[in-house]
């Protein structure tokens, strides 16, 4: 296991490995062409094999030619008359056009389909991370930068061939890879680390949870009239773990791809804000300085991203990064709880909607965020047994990887016009969380502490 106590074990790397980057991009690049064309291809041969079909049923029609291949030597013309007259024009439509077929797709279909999407998300994963290693660009978290390349090539891409040809791999990086990432989270977390800041540390998480969704949902939808799941994933974002709350939030709210970019941009600002000024908070305000408990648990439970967090907390010392990572983690841990209300919330609102007649109730289904169970059932399989370190490092790579990979499928599936109809209202939104968070959340720390 990572100790968050050493401060070398979050240490950033901040080298850039230029040619090992450049060649890795292109390699990513050259699989993406390859995928497309196979791809084609792989459109052309269902092509020819349905044209082929036709031509069959073509060759069906009861004519005299057809009925010579058959053995018959000769046919009258009242006989063959009789024959056209009985197709209908039914038939005759049926025969003229393609019958679909529902011929299941094999494994080959199936990552033909999916491959030149899900290279593009890779290969702006790769770069993102590669972005991130730069003096300039160190300070962003990945998941901006991907957000970012992605808006910018999605974007560009006026084409609709070009954007069908990538749908089914961005559906899968943002379905598959999205719920991947939030489950193998769950390796970064022990319940005996929970444990390790007192019921204070915990009830100070779940307080400012709980405040923090219930203002930035009804402050959204009441008062700046925001549509429902923007509203929501602002609020997560700022409740729980930013851009990873938001993404795990957003099937469950059902939030378009632009929302969802809007709602992580908006995010990531308070937070890297935040990481900025607690350590001059730390140095001005005495009663922070003298307690690096306080300090730790008021900066867990207010700092937007993990990564901010351990950057602050270790600007501040070994001891403040401890208890601020733990903190975080036992936020990070009321995700479940948090999607499985959401997820009941967004039921009892579509049956409001059906008993008003809006809607038939049918559709009302209550989305389980069955991977957000799964992510606490990795965190209690990590607490009761010992899994190797290298395990534990690779599952928090892939994690980490996969999440940035949904985030620049969401980028690419996003419009710039419908981000920019949405104003600045939820900037404001974020704006007025990111302030409870860093004001109240003080109070609300120095009340549950004893300090």
């Amino acid at each position: 296991m990572l100790n968050p106590s050493n401060p070398h074990t979050y240490k950033r790397n901040y080298r850039y490995k230029g040619r090992k980057s450049l060649l890795t991009i292109l390699t990513l690049f050259s699989l993406f062409s390859i995928a497309t064309a196979f791809a084609s291809h792989s459109e052309r041969h269902h092509t020819k094999v349905a044209n082929a079909h036709v031509s069959w049923k073509i060759s069906t029609v009861p004519t005299g030619k057809n009925l010579r291949k058959l053995g018959v030597a000769s046919i009258s013309e009242d006989v063959t008359q009789d024959i056209s007259q009985d197709i209908t024009p039914d038939i005759k439509s049926d025969v003229l056009s393609p019958t679909p077929t529902t011929k299941q797709p094999n494994f080959r279909d199936f990552c033909a389909d999916r491959a030149p999407g899900l290279a593009l998300c890779l290969a702006l994963a790769h770069i993102s991370l590669s972005m991130g290693k730069t003096v300039i660009g160190a300070h962003i978290s990945p998941l901006l930068w991907a957000t970012i390349f992605g808006m910018a090539y999605g974007n560009l891409l006026h084409r609709p061939e070009a954007k069908k040809s990538l749908s089914s791999g961005i559906k899968f990086a943002k379905g598959r890879l999205l719920r991947l990432g939030i489950i193998l989270y769950g390796f970064k977390i022990t319940l005996q680390q929970i444990a390790g800041i007192g019921m204070g540390g915990l009830m100070t998480d779940v307080f400012m949870v709980v405040s923090t969704l219930f203002l930035g949902i009804n402050l959204g939808t009441k008062w700046l009239k925001m549509d429902y799941p923007t509203s929501t994933l602002i609020a997560s974002g700022s409740a729980i773990c930013g851009c990873s709350a938001v993404l795990a939030t957003q099937p469950v709210v059902g939030g378009e791809s632009h929302e969802v970019s809007a709602a992580v941009g908006t995010v990531v600002v308070g937070g890297t804000l935040s990481m900025f000024l607690y350590p001059f908070l730390f140095k001005v305000i005495p009663f922070l300085a003298n307690s690096p408990k306080l300090m730790g648990v008021y900066t867990g439970s207010t700092i937007h991203e993990i990564a901010g967090v351990v950057a602050a907390g270790n600007t501040m010392g070994g001891d403040v990064a401890f208890t601020a990572v733990v903190t975080k983690l036992a936020r990070v841990l009321l995700l479940a709880p948090v999607l499985t209300t959401l997820s009941w919330m967004q039921n009892r609102k579509c049956l409001k909607d059906a008993e008003a007649g809006g809607i038939p109730p049918s559709k009302c289904d209550v989305v389980l965020p069955w991977f957000a169970f799964a992510f606490v059932g990795v965190s209690a399989l990590n607490s009761m047994i010992t899994i190797p370190s290298a395990v534990v490092k690779l599952a928090s790579k892939t994690s980490a990887f996969s999440l940035i990979c949904a985030m620049a499928a969401l980028g690419v599936d996003s419009d710039f016009k419908a981000i920019r109809r949405m104003g600045s209202k939820p900037l404001l939104l974020a704006g007025v969380l990111w302030a409870w968070l860093t004001i109240g959340g003080l109070g609300v720390t120095r009340l549950f502490i004893g300090i």
